[in-house]
C-alpha cells in the first residue's frame, strides 16, 4: 500500500472503455495497491460544464487528505481542470497534474461551444503541472508549446499523430504509469504505445 492517491478524469465521448490507457492505468494501480478513482463523468457525449464540475469537485474532496495526490486528465477534462483549479482551496489541490492531449480553444468551440475554455490561466502555482501531447492532434491546431503556454506550464511533446487514446494505440501506457508512480518527467520519453 502506498501513501499516494490518484484521480483520473476522462474526456468527451469517453465511456471508460477497457482499452483506454486510463482504464489500463487504473487497473494496474489497483493491482499495485495504489488507491485510484476513475469516475464516469455525466453525459460524456453531451457534457455540461456544471455537471462535470460537480463530479470533479466531489472526487477531489474524496482525494483530499494526507499523502501525495496525483491527477491525470485527458482531453476535455484538461479544460475542466483549468477552469476549476483556481477556485479550489489548497486542501483540494493535487500535488501533481498531467494534462494529457488538451484540445485547443478553437477546436473545442466547434464541438462544445457552451463548455467554457479559460485561456491564459496560470496553473503553474496551483500544482506541479505539465501538458503531454502528440506533435499532431485532431483536437488541437496549435503546437504543444502553444498549448502548454495557455496555462503557463511545461509541455512534453510526444512524436507522431493522435489524441493519446485507445483508438491510436494507447491502452497500457508505460509512460503514464511511470510518471504517476515517480513524478519523473523523463518517463514521458518512454515508448508511447
Amino acid at each position: 500500500m502506498t501513501d499516494m492517491r490518484v484521480l483520473l478524469l476522462h474526456g468527451l465521448g469517453n465511456h471508460r472503455p477497457h482499452e483506454h490507457w486510463q482504464w489500463q492505468l487504473a487497473e494496474r494501480l489497483r493491482r499495485d495497491r495504489v488507491p485510484v478513482q476513475h469516475p464516469q463523468l455525466p453525459d460524456p457525449d453531451a457534457p455540461t460544464f456544471e455537471a462535470w464540475r460537480e463530479v470533479a469537485l466531489a472526487e477531489l474532496e474524496m482525494l483530499a487528505g494526507g499523502g501525495e495526490r496525483v491527477l491525470l486528465t485527458h482531453s476535455l477534462s484538461c479544460v475542466l481542470w483549468a477552469r476549476i483549479a483556481p477556485e479550489l482551496p489548497a486542501r483540494l489541490r493535487p500535488h501533481r497534474v498531467a494534462l494529457i492531449a488538451p484540445p485547443s480553444p478553437a477546436r473545442l468551440a466547434q464541438v462544445l461551444p457552451d463548455f467554457p475554455f479559460d485561456t491564459h490561466v496560470d496553473l503553474s502555482e496551483l500544482a506541479d503541472t505539465r501538458v503531454v501531447a502528440r506533435t499532431s492532434d485532431p483536437y488541437r491546431e496549435t503546437s504543444v508549446t502553444d498549448a502548454s503556454s495557455l496555462w503557463s506550464v511545461p509541455g512534453h511533446e510526444l512524436p507522431g499523430k493522435g489524441h493519446l487514446n485507445h483508438e491510436d494505440g494507447h491502452g497500457e501506457w508505460a509512460s503514464a504509469l511511470a510518471w504517476t508512480l515517480t513524478g519523473d518527467d523523463q518517463a514521458w520519453r518512454l515508448a508511447t504505445g
